[in-house]
């Protein structure tokens, strides 16, 4: 997976209610060509920015994981990612 290819995910996503590995909702959006994430319990949007998510796909790419603890040094929004790549292959 590239960066252009998650950006294009979040593109599909957006709008729709996702979930992530727990079953917390959240929605995806994209913000100066960058993924941000709403989770519904706070309803305010986070992101940790390009360089967090461009690292989030290096490891994946390494690993191929969906456990978000295996992103922790990366980016906090690991949970959101996943629930993105789960909802590619619903």
């Amino acid at each position: 997976m590239t960066y252009e290819e998650l950006l294009d995910l979040a593109r599909r996503l957006e709008g729709r209610r996702l979930e992530t590995v727990t079953g917390k909702g959240f929605t995806v959006g994209i913000a100066l060509n960058c993924p941000f994430f709403t989770p519904e319990s706070s309803g305010y949007g986070q992101s940790d920015g390009r360089k967090a998510a461009e690292r989030f796909v290096e490891r994946y790419n390494a690993t191929g994981s969906l456990r978000p603890g295996d992103y922790a040094d990366v980016t906090r929004n690991a949970s959101y990612f996943i629930g993105m790549l789960m909802a590619a292959n619903d």
